[in-house]
C-alpha cells in the first residue's frame, strides 16, 4: 500500500514509550498495520528507548504502564493483513484492521451508526475511560464537507475507505492525519465514494461556525 501521510515524530516516540492515551494508541496501532515506514520508525524508537533505559537510573513505573507496553507489543507482533479492495456496502471485514475488529466485536455490516448531520454518521467506541479522550468511527457521504475546525489537543484520523481532502492534502486508505491544537482544517470527502475514518481525539473539536458550536454537545465530538 502506498501510504502518503504518516505519524509525527512525537507521536512515534510516545507510542514506542507506551505513554499515549488508549484511543490514540489504538489508532496508531491500526495505522501500523498499513504502513511499513511507520512500523520501522517505531522499531527504531524502541531500540533508542531501550538503550537509554539501560543507561539510566531505575525509576518507579506509573500505574498501568506495564499493561500499555504489553498491549502495544501484542499489536506489533501480529503480522499485518494483506490490503485488499473492499466494497463497504457488502459488509466485508477486510475494511477493518485487526486491532479495530477486536475492539468492535462486530462485523462492518452490524455497526450501529448514529446520524449527526446530513451525510454524516458516527459510531462511538467505548474503551472504558472517557478521561483519556474519545474514539469513534465516522462515515461521511461522498462530496460532503465537515465544518471548519481546530482541535483542543491531539487528534489522529485514519482513513479506512474512500478519501477526503483538506489544506494538508488528500488522505486515502491507510493515510493518517496527525494534528495538534494549532491545526485548522475543513475535510471534504472526495466525489464517488463515502469515506470511513477511525478518529481519536484528546479534547473536543473547536468549530468555527455558530451552528456547529450549538449542536456540538449533541454530536459528542
Amino acid at each position: 500500500m502506498n501510504v502518503k501521510h504518516h505519524l509525527d515524530d512525537a507521536t512515534i516516540v510516545s507510542f514506542a514509550a507506551g505513554t499515549l492515551p488508549a484511543p490514540l494508541s489504538l489508532v496508531v496501532s491500526a495505522h501500523l498495520s498499513f504502513c511499513d515506514s511507520c512500523r520501522e520508525r517505531v522499531r527504531n524508537a524502541e531500540l533508542i528507548g531501550s538503550a537509554v533505559f539501560q543507561q539510566s537510573e531505575p525509576v518507579e513505573m506509573s500505574q498501568g504502564a506495564l499493561n500499555n507496553v504489553l498491549e502495544r507489543l501484542d499489536a506489533e507482533t501480529r503480522k499485518p493483513e494483506p490490503v485488499v479492495s473492499v466494497n463497504v456496502s457488502a459488509g466485508r471485514d477486510g475494511l477493518l484492521p485487526p486491532q479495530l475488529r477486536k475492539v468492535l466485536g462486530v462485523p462492518v455490516s452490524e455497526i450501529k451508526w448514529r446520524r449527526v448531520a446530513r451525510g454524516v454518521n458516527l459510531h462511538q467506541i467505548d474503551l472504558g475511560d472517557e478521561h483519556q479522550g474519545k474514539l469513534f468511527l465516522m462515515k461521511i457521504a461522498a462530496g460532503r464537507a465537515l465544518p471548519e475546525h481546530s482541535h483542543g489537543g491531539s487528534e489522529l484520523t485514519l482513513v479506512l475507505s474512500g478519501s477526503y481532502s483538506d489544506r494538508f492534502g488528500t488522505f486515502a486508505r491507510g493515510d493518517i492525519a496527525d494534528l495538534d491544537d494549532e491545526a485548522e482544517h475543513q475535510p471534504i470527502v472526495d466525489p464517488g465514494e463515502e469515506c470511513i475514518c477511525l478518529v481519536a481525539s484528546e479534547e473536543p473539536a473547536r468549530f468555527k461556525g455558530i451552528l456547529p458550536k450549538l449542536f456540538q454537545p449533541f454530536v459528542g465530538i
